[in-house]
């Protein structure tokens, strides 16, 4: 099969490494985001897929604008015989994805119709979600409600963060991706409609979906810093210092008063909710890599103490 491949994050990086590793297919171009300013230098840094890209010498695109009938219409002339997208990040049109001989394929990272839309993954874990998965469908113009392929489950489990259960759905995917586009033309005969009953939609995370209040249940706070990991974070200010919550779990042994460092030591960090306790596993100081609580205690013993109060 000819592949054009349309992907920006991590998880497209690695589903697209393996088309490339697995050499059953050709990869005839590769549409990514334009490169976006990052760090404190706001320097343009290239997307995981771009970055692969280059490394393996494929023809790529980064247009302003997919609608654009420039861009359009240099695409038309790889003649691909299916459009692969995965979080791509933005909308294509109708053209752009009936011009492949056998159409577009999305691979969505959630149970559709369950969770179309931006956020599939964080959704899932900050609705305490017990499993989720993958659906490779055909794009229509409407917002990831084409009819549906394969559906393969994942487990969530109770301390999986974004970039945890990213991570197994990105192995999945890149596992089965290259038989299911040798079948593909054998399978859009049979595809399931969904449906629309059942169909939810969730919106991109934003900063205003990292804030926490400590007099929340500890089971929710808990699932909002499991599922802001890696971005966009839940970040926290004790003494003047900031430091970013990487990973949680309930403890329901310890209570203290909402935001109060109930115990602090090389064993555990646990912080007083609204009923329970939420323990954090991960974390780090603001702009430094993310550490266990034993590392982290190493170096931060000095700085926060039992009694400080989360502001």
């Amino acid at each position: 099969m000819k592949i054009a491949f349309a992907g920006t994050p991590e998880i497209a990086a690695t589903i697209l490494q393996s088309i490339i590793d697995k050499k059953d297919h050709q990869v005839v171009c590769v549409i990514t985001s334009v490169d976006k300013p990052s760090g404190r230098g706001r320097k343009l840094k290239p997307s995981p897929v771009k970055k692969i890209s280059l490394e393996n010498n494929l023809t790529l695109m980064q247009p302003d604008s997919p609608k654009s009938e420039e861009f359009i219409d240099e695409f038309k002339n790889y003649q691909c015989d299916v459009l692969l997208v995965v979080a791509y990040g933005h909308i294509l049109t109708e053209e752009l994805l009936e011009t492949p001989q056998y159409g577009s394929v999305n691979i969505h990272a959630s149970l559709l119709p369950k969770y179309r839309g931006a956020a599939p993954i964080q959704r899932a874990i900050l609705n305490g979600d017990k499993k989720s998965g993958l659906t490779f469908m055909k794009m229509t113009k409407g917002l990831d409600s084409g009819p549906m392929s394969k559906r393969f489950e994942i487990k969530i489990e109770k301390d999986d963060t974004t970039a945890d259960l990213t991570s197994k759905m990105a192995s999945l995917a890149a596992k089965e991706v290259n038989k299911f586009c040798s079948d593909w033309p054998n399978l859009i005969d049979s595809l399931e409609e969904q449906n629309e009953t059942d169909a939810s939609y969730c919106p991109k995370i934003t900063r205003n979906d990292a804030v926490i209040e400590w007099s929340d249940k500890a089971k929710k706070i808990s699932k909002t810093i499991n599922a802001m990991y890696p971005n966009p974070i839940i970040s926290i200010d004790i003494n003047g210092i900031g430091i970013n919550l990487c990973k949680s779990k309930v403890n329901k042994k310890l209570i203290g008063d909402p935001g109060e460092i109930i115990e602090f030591n090389k064993n555990i960090l646990a912080i007083g909710c609204g009923d329970f306790a939420v323990e954090v596993t991960e974390l780090c100081r603001t702009g430094k890599n993310k550490l266990s609580i034993k590392d982290f205690y190493n170096g931060a013993q000095k700085l926060l103490k039992e009694g400080d109060i989360i502001s």
